[in-house]
């Protein structure tokens, strides 16, 4: 959870607990007063370093390329003097991949990803959504790990005659194949296996002989031990205010039990805090935003666990974070010396989505505190029940809100009872006040003791709010970050329950609020202002009305850019209060020693 969100939470906790307290202390009549991760085990974490760089040998062997004759392999088996470089110019081109969920643009350099639409998710900009940003690194992360020498794919240049594949449903698995013969009698090849309706896939590094030369020169380099695979290409923010959205931005990674992030915002600082380096039962590694999700999975058939390594890094420059898995090689077959592969995951952090695949993807879903996260999940099992049933999801939120609010009834009734019977206690605790003026012990314990002999817990008006808190900060996690709610719509101008409901763009920027004109912060202002209205006091003057007058404005700062689902349940919340505090007030007159403003 971000630092604004943090301090945001804390000083609705506050404001909600303490507000009782102040009134109580300052204004006796107005209401009664109320009340890391773990460490990573031994056995699976090494301290955080930064990622390491490829041999330098390889990666300038793939920079010079464009310098090496068409074929520089040598008859007869014998070995060239670098036989790892490429043994063929080739242009670079890329490969576009339709499927009926995504659009995949396929770079022949490195094999990098460089653009991918997901179709059913609508952009602020217009058109479907993009995860890979404009800028990224110009190379990719590819490595192969001789015994004697590492062999840098990030530049290279792989063949094929594919221009585009498209997937249909019910078409079967189709395959990409990428090749890149080395001077030294080897091959690499890079093959992506789609599947058609899902949003993940395979891809495979495999070093196979295809020349005479191989036996000479796996003799001196020896043969392939680490493979690794990766993604530097970061990840694209997808929402309007990216202030909001960047706090959510993070690399991840799983090694053996223990989850691992590091947030995006901390590489503008340096590139150490974002950079990591885990060894152990590897799971899986990847990057996220708010919603959407770009992850690389060790597959289950390699055998668990896999002893590898990940790293997690960055590049400030083009501001993308990065994460490698080092797999170790395994035998092919045929011509196959060596190989290794990831099943990689691009789209939507949709939790039942994320748990189909057995790894633990349903955790790395950002729900906040893990004290608050079942309940969390709790709240949004419930939700997507509800919408099994009801299609709009702003009236499940209306009914999620009814329903907490029966559930709390008996509290809040006993809070309420609780509290009046305060305000008729004040005329006795005055005159207390004024006998033991002097003697702020005795004072004390004539208190307790009419608290004690009239049964009154000056405690229990805040009650109900310490028990909904935890609701509160539960729903709020689900709301925040869970891609259910993104673009569905409730009412009118509220055409995105994930996002603020701006009704308009105003002509100017107003502090701490931005341009956008959003109604329903408003709305909860001024229902909040009303309920004040209802609550008991015995006449603390102008004070009393200005506090109850700055409540609501100071609540408007804080929800005003929060998810309009979110603020669409406290405002009805508050109305549902307002209506309880009045049937409770009318039910029973107020006494002599209170009042209502």
């Amino acid at each position: 959870m971000d630092r604004r969100t943090f301090l945001a939470l804390v000083l609705i906790f506050l404001i909600l607990t303490g507000y009782p307290l102040i009134m109580q202390k300052f204004f006796p009549g107005a209401m009664a007063p109320p009340p890391q991760e773990q460490a990573a085990s031994d056995s699976t974490r090494v301290e955080p370093v930064a990622a390491t760089a490829p041999i330098a040998a390889a990666e300038e062997a793939g920079a010079d390329e464009a310098a090496l004759p068409a074929n520089t392999e040598t008859g007869g088996g014998s070995v060239p003097e670098n036989p790892l470089v490429p043994g063929q110019v080739v242009q670079e081109k890329s490969v576009t991949v339709h499927s009926p969920l995504w659009n995949m643009v396929i770079s022949t350099k490195g094999g990098q990803i460089t653009r991918w639409d997901g179709l059913k998710f609508k952009s602020w900009k217009g058109g479907v959504v993009n995860l890979v940003p404009e800028e990224i690194p110009d190379h990719g992360v590819d490595l192969v790990q001789f015994r004697g020498q590492d062999l840098d794919l990030g530049r290279v240049v792989y063949k094929t005659d594919t221009e585009a594949i498209e997937l249909t449903e019910g078409s079967g698995d189709k395959t990409l194949v990428l090749r890149a013969p080395l001077a030294g009698g080897l091959e690499v090849r890079k093959t992506f296996t789609f599947h058609p309706g899902d949003y993940d896939f395979h891809v495979e590094l495999v070093i196979a002989r295809t020349g005479p030369a191989a036996a000479a020169t796996l003799a001196r380099i020896g043969t392939p031990e680490t493979i690794r695979l990766g993604w530097n290409q970061g990840i694209m923010p997808t929402e309007r205010i990216q202030r909001m959205e960047s706090a959510s931005m993070r690399a991840l990674a799983r090694v053996g039990d223990e989850l691992h992030f590091k947030k995006h915002a901390e590489l503008a600082k340096s590139l150490e805090k974002v950079s990591g380096q885990w060894r152990g039962s590897v799971k899986f590694a990847g990057l996220q935003d708010n919603y959407f999700t770009v992850v690389g999975m060790v597959p289950q058939e390699q055998g668990v666990p896999v002893e590898g390594t990940i790293r997690l890094g960055g590049d400030q420059d083009t501001g993308t974070q990065s994460w490698t898995i080092d797999l170790p090689a395994r035998r092919g077959t045929g011509d196959e010396i060596a190989r290794a592969g990831l099943d990689f995951f691009i789209g939507p952090q949709e939790a039942e989505l994320l748990r189909s695949y057995g790894v633990g993807l349903e955790k790395t879903v950002d729900l906040g505190w893990k004290l608050f996260r079942p309940l969390a999940e709790v709240v949004l099992w419930g939700m997507n029940l509800m919408h099994g049933f009801i299609p709009n999801y702003g009236l499940i939120i209306i009914i999620f809100s009814v329903l907490t609010k029966l559930m709390f009834y008996p509290l809040t009734k006993t809070s309420t009872q609780s509290m009046r019977k305060m305000q008729e206690l004040q005329p006795k605790l005055k005159a207390l006040q004024e006998k033991y003026k002097d003697d702020k012990e005795k004072l004390n314990q004539a208190t307790m003791q009419l608290y004690k002999d009239e049964k009154v817990n000056p405690a229990a008006g805040c009650l109900p709010l310490l028990v909904q808190t935890p609701v509160f900060i539960a729903l709020y996690q689900a709301l925040r970050h869970t891609i259910t709610l993104r673009g569905q719509p409730f009412i009118g101008w509220m055409t995105d329950l994930s996002q603020p409901d701006a009704i308009t763009t105003l002509p100017f920027s107003l502090p701490f609020l931005g341009s956008d004109l959003n109604v329903l912060p408003i709305l909860m202002a001024v229902a909040m202002y009303f309920q004040t209205k209802l609550t008991p006091t015995s006449g603390a003057g102008g004070q009393m009305a200005a506090m109850n007058t700055m409540m609501p404005l100071f609540m408007v700062f804080i929800f005003y850019n929060m998810p309009s689902g979110l603020v669409l349940y406290y405002l009805v919340n508050t109305i549902l209060q307002a209506y309880q505090t009045w049937q409770i007030q009318k039910a029973a007159p107020v006494s002599e020693g209170a009042q209502t403003t």
